[in-house]
């Protein structure tokens, strides 16, 4: 090959680069105009002990517990009891959504790529979610006030809310798929993003928070026009995931509602450990964005210019 038909394939696949890399956009999520719809539910499942909140010193009124039914219950006696105690999470959803995400586009072979994908579902501020919790403990007596909970029964109380304050999706690999024209300029995709889908809240007082490795089903329609791309997504987020954990809790204290005989509150302090939380969502992820063109490096450029330039002179000579 002669240095001039070298230097004008070269030439041209700088233009291929360059044109392909010229269909890169990033894109912003227009968080008013994007968001998680849907329902979401959490399982927190624990045990351990609970004890009187009973203090010789500092609290000497305060509730005593000791476990069984019959037998004495000395006047300053305050023994653990044990439990198991899982707390149910959930409710409806309705946020904002922002972040940031590049996508590039490859119109002649239908494919497209995903980079750089974050985004925080929770932009419009933490949510509160309904809490109940469900007791299973041995049988037990107490004093201050006096009353007997017999074992072998779930009980099931409301506690108010969890402080859902974090919820966001962070790519973690490559992420693409395909593209098909619809339109002028205009053109569906189809992809699949993998992500860590981070959460944190705070229970009790007691912050809890994981991590769930997810693949994320990123569709919907994107139209090109120049340097500007508008995008629009429309998808279900949806996953039902068990995690192990084996996390020792700090102490909280929680009113219990005497049974035998009822109307009257014994104060307990919870002792737990953390085994697993569970998530099930059903959601769904609307996503409207507006896209910039990527600038061309500089580098490249100059390279594309002089590669072509000195073909031109070699041309001349030849």
């Amino acid at each position: 090959m002669t240095t001039y038909k070298l230097i004008a394939s070269l030439a041209v696949l700088q233009g291929i680069a360059l044109t392909a890399f010229s269909q890169a956009y990033d894109f912003q999520i227009k968080s008013n105009q994007s968001g998680l719809n849907g329902n979401l539910a959490l399982t927190v499942d624990t045990n351990g002990t609970l004890i009187g909140n009973y203090d010789q010193t500092n609290n000497p009124t305060g509730t005593r517990t000791k476990p069984g039914l019959f037998g004495s219950f000395g006047s300053t006696e305050n023994l653990a009891v044990n439990v198991d105690l899982d707390a149910q999470l959930g409710g409806n959803l309705s946020t904002q959504s922002s972040g940031t995400f590049r996508m590039s586009f490859d119109i002649g072979n239908g494919l497209v790529q995903v980079e750089n994908f974050f985004s925080n579902f929770l932009s419009s501020g933490s949510e509160s979610l309904p809490a109940t919790i469900t007791l299973l403990y041995e049988s037990f007596r107490t004093r201050n006030p006096d009353s007997t909970y017999i074992g072998g029964f779930p009980l099931t109380l409301p506690i108010g809310t969890l402080n859902l304050t974090t919820l966001s999706a962070t790519q973690t690999g490559a992420g693409g798929g395909t593209l098909t024209p619809t339109g002028p300029n205009t053109y569906s995709f189809n992809a699949l993003i993998p992500i860590d889908l981070a959460f944190a809240a705070d229970l009790l007082g007691n912050p809890l928070a994981n991590t769930l490795p997810f693949a994320l089903p990123f569709m919907g329609e994107v139209t090109l026009v120049g340097n500007q791309a508008s995008l629009t997504s429309l998808q279900p987020l949806a996953f039902d995931e068990n995690i192990p954990l084996d996390i020792a809790l700090p102490g909280f204290e929680l009113p219990l509602p005497t049974i035998l005989p009822p109307g009257g509150t014994a104060n307990v302090i919870f002792n737990l450990n953390l085994n697993g939380i569970g998530t099930d969502a059903d959601l769904e992820l609307n996503l409207n964005a507006n896209g910039e063109l990527v600038p061309e490096p500089a580098s490249m450029i100059a390279l594309g210019a002089g590669l072509l330039s000195l073909a031109a002179r070699r041309r001349k000579r030849a």
